[in-house]
């Protein structure tokens, strides 16, 4: 029936994939806009191949401008599940069940620090990362002196990831 239509629900979570991304949002071509001839496609030039094409000023927008915190830890998690070396990481914790939907990134400062749950026979373990941003690069930190050496590849994993994310995010200044 033509009157039972109704107009999707507005998701005030929704995150704008350009911001995200550090760019800016495409304008729509409609009947009252004018056309813009002089703005930057990044996907068409992709797509174009062509390296020569100088990036105009403003294309990129920092971060911080346009996104919480909240949402670049989102972002930097979604990342960090993806590089995850998940058979090294199983591997080490030999029995282990990991719960990758619990992986947590979370800012402090010059710090990032990654979690997620392990569950270990019943008692559940949240194993830790911290990277920090010394100058121009992510440095990860030493893994605590107390951290018994079946855990160090945990460790190690979290850690590896957690600077592949930060790193493809840009450097620290940029973030």
């Amino acid at each position: 029936m033509m009157g039972d239509f109704e107009l999707p629900e507005v998701d005030d979570e929704e995150i704008d994939i350009y911001a995200a991304l550090g760019l800016n949002t495409p304008i729509e071509n409609t009947d009252e806009a004018p056309v813009a001839h002089n703005l930057y496609d990044p996907l068409a030039a992709f797509m174009d191949d062509d390296e020569e094409e100088e990036i105009p000023a403003g294309t990129f927008i920092e971060p911080n401008a346009s996104m919480s915190n909240e949402a670049v830890e989102s972002l930097l998690a979604t990342l960090a599940r993806d590089l995850l070396d998940h058979e090294r990481l199983s591997a080490s914790l030999s029995g282990g069940r990991i719960d990758i939907d619990s992986l947590r990134i979370e800012r402090d400062r010059d710090a990032y620090h990654l979690s997620l749950i392990v569950d270990m026979g019943g008692s559940p373990i949240k194993p830790f990362a911290t990277v920090l941003a010394v100058e121009d690069t992510w440095q990860p930190m030493a893994a605590p002196q107390g951290l018994h050496a079946r855990w160090k590849p945990v460790y190690d994993s979290l850690c590896k990831a957690l600077t592949e994310a930060l790193s493809h995010q840009g450097r620290p200044s940029s973030l």
